[in-house]
């Protein structure tokens, strides 16, 4: 079964680009979420139709290769597909291109069907999955773990959770966790170098009005700088990262 296949185009906005005119790594995650919801629409599996039913999606992980990262008033496309699904997960790939075609970024991603009563994962009901026509598999992907964090080297940096950091899930938003581990690292850095892979791990939600640490060590080599980061609330994990970087050319 060859998996049904959605594109759209967007234009990348000003308020979407960092203080290089490049788009954020938080605000692309809200892109390709934006267009996997306008899929699940046309399939008639909606956002209101998923709550209808008492379910909704949820994210565990996701895998960035990045070449380049489009910037301020470019136009991309979008293309997004659900690659293969077993009883409890669903894998997810997106494709950013530039308007000649050219792959900008590929992301891998894991999501899991959340109970929104009984706020936990659910098995995969086939009248919801079967409409994206992915393959059927009984195997588990093993997705790559992010690099663990180097615990006598990291450093830490508190930050409040807000009323808008939260989503309709109840719970902090994906992108959110993105602003929480890039901002450890500090405008000199971040200026100084570009991202061209990431690897974040959901663990655990966090809601409303938890104090959050973001935890990062860094490890140089040669050719390539690479970030682990941790959020935690009260000792407990609730997200894992790692982040390749290059110095800019």
């Amino acid at each position: 079964m060859v998996a049904k296949r959605y594109r759209n185009t967007k234009e990348i906005s000003y308020y979407m680009c960092d203080r290089t005119h490049t788009l954020t790594l938080p605000m692309l995650i809200n892109l390709i979420l934006e267009v996997s919801g306008e899929q699940s629409d046309q399939l008639g599996l909606g956002e209101k139709v998923m709550e209808e039913k008492g379910y909704s999606w949820i994210i565990l992980q996701y895998e960035f290769h990045i070449t380049k990262f489009p910037e301020n008033k470019e136009k991309i496309e979008i293309e997004t597909y659900a690659t293969e699904y077993n009883k409890l997960f669903c894998y997810r790939d997106f494709i950013v291109r530039d308007e000649a075609g050219t792959e900008l970024i590929k992301i891998h991603s894991t999501f899991a069907l959340f109970d929104l009563e009984k706020r936990k994962m659910a098995r995969l009901p086939e009248e919801i999955v079967a409409p994206y026509e992915a393959e059927f598999t009984k195997k588990v992907k093993r997705n790559p773990k992010p690099t663990e964090l180097d615990e006598e080297t990291a450093r830490s940096q508190p930050f409040h959770v807000r009323y808008f950091d939260i989503d309709t899930n109840q719970h902090v938003n994906n992108s959110k966790y993105l602003d929480w581990t890039l901002n450890t690292l500090g405008g000199a850095f971040l200026t100084e170098h570009k991202l061209v892979y990431a690897n974040v791990k959901y663990d655990k939600e966090v809601h409303e009005n938890q104090m959050i640490q973001s935890l990062v060590s860094i490890e140089k080599t040669k050719d390539k700088t690479i970030t682990a980061h941790k959020i935690r609330t009260e000792g407990v994990a609730n997200c894992s990262a790692s982040f390749e970087w290059k110095l800019q050319s």
